[in-house]
């Protein structure tokens, strides 16, 4: 544990009293579809509560959360994190807010650079970069060249409470697939009206990430635009603008080949944005967002928990490793890494979500009668050793005490 938070000495209190709050740390948030922010990221900073911090969701859209924060900093902040980046460029009498704070921040990015590229380019000191993706950060390094300091962060994923409370072979929920849907040929539709060499660009480099791992969608776009004869690494807003096309695009793909393959199997489909498949279902149900806060009981229902995952080829998307704490089987589409790690388990199913028998594939694993309940163990214990919840919030705490003290280097540039 870094000394940016000590554990406190706590002789005098009784059995199981939580130690006094001598510190608080903050998560900042803005958009929060479901509530899953404000859920995931109070959840983690409860885990910091018996080192005697406290932590605070300090929601951008709320017109009270200035007030919040300056009743924080006057007792301690020790330090302020956001999803996605979100709070990093807030301003403070023309600089940037956490550097006048002196507070360190770390931006939690999980999320393609091309989708929100300036929050990954923040120049402050006192402001972090912190991937959950190894091909993000080196996207950034290439093409964003952020003048902050970068770095992996671990994943990690909450306990599930509920996760040994129903039986496999009991469980209600035979397969489960939690997505917000897309049509996927709302694009093409969208790119017949864009220039040719522009239009193929596009259908080149989507192509190239459907089919085949081993394809970054940045590098997949810039090969498809050298063959076009267009060099776009002066122009990273186009760059990225086209990026986000086709990553959006692969991504919607690949949800509803795998919503698709479900269609005829009394399976549960939940999240907005699948008009383009309901009316298709014969025994699928598609039915609304869930909160965030009973997503831990419908995993810990299900028998199967489904997954698609970015186009990213060295990353594990967090909705496997929470398939595996719920004690689910899970079935995704799988990146080499994801080959590696998990393809020994007994409850992972790896699947090609493009390959024409998937819905055979997935309708033979729904109807076999086999208990997995011993199958799914591994995973569990998996889940809980290599991906802790703590993990995660440690490597905040250590990014935080490294921004401490590197921001005391800045005489050095004077």
């Amino acid at each position: 544990m870094s000394d940016l938070i000590e554990r406190p000495a706590t002789p005098a209190m009784g059995l199981g009293a939580a130690p006094p709050v001598t510190g608080h740390v903050v998560a900042v948030i803005g958009q929060n579809e479901n509530g899953i922010l404000r859920e995931s990221a109070s959840r983690f900073m409860e885990l910091l509560r018996p080192l005697g911090v406290a932590g605070h969701v300090l929601d951008l859209f709320r017109p009270d959360w200035p007030a919040t924060l300056d009743a924080l900093l006057q007792e301690r902040v020790l330090f302020a994190w956001g999803p996605a980046g979100v709070g990093a460029h807030l301003p403070l009498e023309g600089g940037n807010l956490w550097d006048a704070l002196r507070v360190p921040f770390i931006s939690v990015l999980a999320d393609h650079p091309c989708i929100m590229p300036r929050n990954h380019h923040v120049p402050a000191l006192h402001v972090a970069n912190g991937y959950m993706v190894p091909d993000w950060l080196a996207v950034q390094r290439s093409l964003i060249r952020a003048p902050q300091l970068s770095g992996i962060l671990p994943l990690g994923v909450l306990p599930n409470p509920h996760r040994d409370a129903i039986p496999w072979r009991d469980r209600p929920h035979r397969m489960v697939f939690v997505k917000t849907g897309s049509d996927p040929e709302a694009w093409r539709r969208r790119w017949a009206d864009f220039p040719a060499r522009i239009r193929a660009v596009l259908e080149e480099s989507s192509e190239a990430a459907l089919h085949g791992w081993p394809r970054e969608v940045t590098e997949a776009v810039s090969e498809a635009a050298e063959g076009q004869g267009l060099w776009l690494e002066g122009r990273p807003e186009a760059l990225f603008g086209l990026c986000y096309e086709v990553d959006t695009y692969v991504r919607d793909v690949r949800s509803t080949a795998l919503a698709r393959a479900l269609l005829h199997l009394p399976a549960v489909i939940h999240g907005r944005g699948w008009e383009h498949l309901a009316g298709q279902a014969t025994r699928a149900r598609f039915l609304p967002a869930l909160d965030a806060a009973l997503l831990p009981t419908l995993y810990a229902e299900s028998g199967f928990v489904l997954n698609t995952s970015p186009n990213f080829t060295r990353g594990i998307h967090e909705r496997v490793v929470n398939g595996f704490a719920s004690g689910a089987c899970v079935v995704s589409d799988a990146n080499p890494v994801m080959e590696e790690r998990f393809s020994g388990l007994p409850s992972f199913f790896g699947v090609d979500v493009m390959d024409p028998d998937l819905p055979d594939r997935l309708a033979a694993l729904f109807h076999d009668t086999t208990d997995r309940g011993d199958a799914v163990r591994p995973a569990a214990e998996l889940a809980a050793r290599d991906f802790d919840a703590m993990g995660f919030m440690q490597g905040l705490i250590g990014m935080a005490h490294e921004i401490r003290l590197l921001s005391g280097f800045e005489a050095f540039l004077a």
